[in-house]
């Protein structure tokens, strides 16, 4: 199973240029938590963020799509990038799965997309996401990156509930 993480505001914002357009510590917690021990995938623009950020993606196998893997793959062995938890650089969301599956076994229980806005469109268009964790952030904020809209195909249910933040679980219909 696919599962879309991420969080948005009420206008479906979900980034400001290669930043979070909010400070959510407990919210950043929540995503750690459940991507902790799976597998992730992501853009290389994401993933470049994210990196700046370690250890976040750290506990979780890192698959980054791109269009220049091989060029990239080189770059991060030269600089001792762990063999399991990668990065490892596919050009398809749907290569980065089926290694995932065949390489890393163990850790496909929990398979995750986490963006950014170009990978979430595609896969939604391809229908390759099977559910969507999204925490809807309370409020407006300013930012110019934001989710596509969800389609009818989805319903969504309530699964955490914070002050700053709800979790909604949604699964196609």
């Amino acid at each position: 199973m696919l599962t879309l993480i991420t969080a948005m505001d009420e206008d479906r914002l979900i980034g400001r240029g290669k930043e979070l357009p909010w400070r959510l510590p407990e919210e950043l917690e929540h995503f750690r938590r459940t991507t902790l021990g799976g597998v992730v995938i992501l853009g290389r623009a994401t993933w470049e963020f994210m990196a700046q950020k370690r250890p976040f993606l750290d506990g979780r196998v890192n698959f980054v799509v791109t269009h220049k893997p091989a060029a990239w793959q080189t770059d991060v062995a030269e600089a001792g990038f762990d063999p399991t938890f990668g990065p490892h650089f596919v050009d398809t969301i749907e290569l980065a799965v089926t290694r995932a599956r065949r390489e890393f076994p163990e850790y496909v229980e929990h398979l995750f997309l986490l963006g950014g806005r170009q990978i979430y469109e595609l896969a939604l268009r391809r229908n390759l996401v099977d559910r969507m964790l999204i925490s809807h952030v309370k409020g407006k904020h300013i930012g110019d990156v934001y989710f596509p809209p969800i389609g009818p195909e989805w319903t969504g249910r309530v699964i955490l509930k914070g002050k700053t933040f709800d979790v909604v679980e949604y699964t196609r219909e």
